[in-house]
């Protein structure tokens, strides 16, 4: 259980590592750079703005575009395979498949729950009890029953003689009754595992997305590039992904809410096969973006990561304990929003030229002034000594080109004062670099709000812990397509007196 109930987090991790190293492709020196002020081989030298041709641009595009295309694969594959298994649980529910090739078909689980009832047998759901730790362990529901519960113990009584007649009456009955609750245990769990499965997914693949459109933006501020269509793509088919996987995840929910209300609230079984049913009509599902859906999920992620943060991070708390979360939520959580915080504060390469620029100057003037600098400081040993000399003497036949013009900005030579001409130009380019893509970046506190589809998912798995099965049907009522909510509608009549 715990590679499965681990699943989603290890996801997060691993796209999380990816954007970071994708990160790498974006900090690596792109084509057209070399003369950028502080490149390696010289000192700064104040020149022009740099200018990244567009072949460069698209190269840089092209590479980050292969890489995300390489993630969607691997996103869309995993899935495939969630509809898969939720598709399968919803059949195995109506007894239109097996749940093992070495059983037979099962009785479709509201028929058995009428024949279980008949029988006068107890049921519920109830949280799967770890067998090391003997502790419930909340992520799964399972199916518990009383004659289940009691065979163990007649068993025993049986091979030692002391089982009285109505004992053993009462286990040549359970004969009867087995298989029926052995195949209802197993729809149940087939349900529950793909409920939490699917809405981990759910739960996580908005953090995917934010992660992958704040890498995006990184890079073309980066670069001083625009966001393009082919980008706007990539933010439609993660969104289309996105809507996908609510629609699987809303109809397990509401699935495994009914059996809840059904085995523990005496529900109408017939719910299931409601939702059991309107399920199958209406997969697969193509849920379909459009482009200014993408530019608007883009125009609002951004500013407010920390508040984002938060309230994610409190549902995350309410559903899963403080415990739990401090042990397998909060490192992978706080390094993906670190991560969108940095989008916000990436500067522009001719930003961080200035910056390098700016450093080396106010270094420059240290050392003519026979102060120390740091020991990362761009003015080395040797030049720190000769720009010292080079402020008494006026001679400045020994430094470097760039630490003439340092030296002049400094106040040192004839020229002296501040070079405005070459800090104009860099200040240009800055602001052109921080253009339209600069606004990209705000209003992300809606993203994860109490009513956002990963509030409702986290909030409809609490509801399940709990017993509140209505409360679980009214989280994916939130998040499920239209045509769905219908279903939810009709099954709730049959669960829910009044």
């Amino acid at each position: 259980m715990k590679s499965v109930r681990n699943a989603p987090i290890l996801a997060l991790l691993m796209f999380a590592g990816f954007v970071s190293g994708g990160c790498g492709m974006m900090q690596m020196q792109a084509p057209g750079m070399a003369g950028m002020p502080g490149a390696a081989g010289g000192a700064p030298t104040g020149g022009p703005a740099i200018v990244i041709p567009k072949e460069s641009q698209d190269q840089i595009r092209k590479s980050e575009q292969d890489a995300y295309s390489r993630a969607d694969d691997m996103q869309d594959e995993q899935l495939d395979r969630l509809e898969k298994d939720a598709l399968a649980a919803v059949r195995i529910t109506l007894g239109r498949e097996k749940w093992s090739e070495s059983q037979p078909m099962p009785l479709a689980a509201a028929d058995a729950i009428h024949a279980l009832r008949r029988s006068k047998v107890k049921m519920r759901l109830e949280p799967v009890i770890n067998p090391v730790s003997g502790q419930a362990n909340d992520d799964f529901l399972q199916l518990k029953d009383e004659p289940t519960d009691r065979i163990g113990m007649l068993g025993r009584k049986s091979a030692e003689g002391t089982a009285t007649a109505a004992e053993k009456r009462e286990m040549m009955g359970y004969q009867k009754i087995a298989f029926k609750l052995m195949d209802l245990r197993m729809q149940v769990s087939k349900v529950s595992i793909a409920a939490v499965q699917v809405n981990s997914n759910v739960q996580t693949s908005g953090m995917m997305q934010m992660l992958r459109v704040s890498s995006l933006v990184r890079s073309r501020k980066l670069y001083g590039m625009e966001l393009d269509a082919s980008d706007y793509a990539l933010v439609k088919h993660g969104l289309e992904r996105q809507k996908r996987a609510e629609a699987i995840g809303a109809v397990t929910m509401a699935l495994l809410a009914a059996y809840q209300a059904v085995l523990n609230s005496n529900g109408d079984p017939r719910a299931l096969d409601v939702i059991g049913e309107g399920t199958l009509k209406a997969f697969p599902m193509k849920p379909s973006v459009t482009d200014d859906d993408a530019k608007k999920y883009v125009a609002s992620l951004g500013t407010n990561v920390a508040k984002v943060k938060a309230g994610y991070e409190a549902m995350l708390r309410k559903t899963w304990g403080d415990a739990k979360y401090e042990k397998q939520f909060k490192s992978s959580i706080d390094g993906m929003f670190a991560q969108a915080e940095g989008a916000q504060s990436q500067k522009s390469i001719n930003e961080i030229a200035q910056g390098t620029n700016d450093a080396y100057t106010t270094d420059v003037g240290k050392c003519m002034r026979g102060e120390p600098v740091s020991p990362g400081s761009m003015v080395g040993g040797g030049t720190c000594k000769s720009l010292r000399r080079a402020a008494q003497t006026g001679d400045t036949s020994d430094l470097p080109p760039g630490a003439v013009q340092a030296f002049k900005k400094n106040g040192g030579g004839a020229a002296g004062g501040r070079n405005a001409k070459g800090i104009a130009g860099l200040d240009a380019a800055s602001a052109a670099a921080n253009g339209d893509v600069d606004g990209t970046l705000d209003s992300s506190a809606k993203m994860f709000g109490e009513n956002s589809t990963v509030g409702a998912s986290l909030q409809g798995i609490a509801a399940l812990k709990r017993g509140d099965a209505r409360g679980a049907i009214g989280a994916a009522l939130t998040f499920a397509p239209p045509g769905v909510k219908d279903i939810f509608g009709l099954a709730s009549k049959l669960l829910f007196k009044g």
